[in-house]
C-alpha cells in the first residue's frame, strides 16, 4: 500500500488535517485516526498508536511529531517533510491572523461566548479520541491497570509524563515480555 502513496498525497492529506482540525493535540488525533486509519487505510490502528506514542515521547509539539513519525513511516524523509509542510501551513497562517484579531477584539462579549462554545466542543472531541483509543488498545486487565495507573499518576501525583511513559515501557516489557 505504501508504494501507491505519493509525497503529494501525504502533503494534501496533512494540509486537510491541519486545515480542518483544531483544539490541540488530542482533539486532532481523532482527525488523524479517521483520515489515515479508517478512511485511507495508510496505517493500521497499531501503527497509529505507535506513532502517537513516539510523538508524545519526543521533544517538540506532540501532534507535529506524530505526523512526522507517520510521514517517515510512509515515505521516509520526504514523507516526514510533507507532513510538516501540510500540517503546519494553514495553522500557522490562521494563528497569526487570529492573534491579530483577538488582540484587537479582546473583551468582546460575543467573542467570549464563541470561545466558551468552542472550548466545550473540544472537550467532547478529546473524550471521543480517548474512548476510541481505549476501546482499541485496552484489551485485557493488565492494559486497563496501566491506563488507570498512568491517569492517576498524572492527575493526582503530577508525575512527569516522559518519565511515566518510560517507566510504563519498561514495566510493559517486564509484564508482557514474560508471556512470549
Amino acid at each position: 500500500m505504501e508504494d501507491k502513496i505519493t509525497v503529494r498525497d501525504i502533503f494534501w492529506k496533512f494540509l486537510k488535517i491541519g486545515s480542518f482540525s483544531f483544539g490541540g493535540v488530542y482533539a486532532m488525533l481523532a482527525f488523524f485516526e479517521r483520515e489515515l486509519v479508517e478512511k485511507e487505510k495508510w496505517l493500521t490502528h497499531e501503527e497509529f498508536v505507535e506513532s502517537v506514542a513516539v510523538g508524545q515521547m519526543t521533544p517538540g509539539a506532540p501532534i507535529v511529531n506524530t505526523g512526522i513519525c507517520i510521514g517517515y513511516r510512509l515515505k521516509r524523509l520526504k514523507g516526514a517533510l510533507a507532513t510538516i509542510a501540510g500540517q503546519s501551513f494553514t495553522g500557522t497562517l490562521l494563528a497569526v491572523l487570529l492573534a491579530v484579531f483577538y488582540v484587537k477584539s479582546r473583551g468582546n462579549a460575543l467573542l467570549t461566548s464563541i470561545m466558551k462554545g468552542v472550548g466545550a466542543a473540544v472537550v467532547g472531541l478529546v473524550l471521543s479520541i480517548v474512548y476510541k483509543m481505549s476501546r482499541n488498545t485496552i484489551k485485557d486487565l493488565g492494559a486497563a491497570l496501566f491506563a488507570l495507573a498512568a491517569f492517576f499518576a498524572l492527575s493526582l501525583f503530577r508525575l512527569n509524563p516522559i518519565g511515566l511513559i518510560l517507566l510504563s515501557g519498561i514495566t510493559g516489557l517486564v509484564v508482557y515480555g514474560r508471556r512470549r
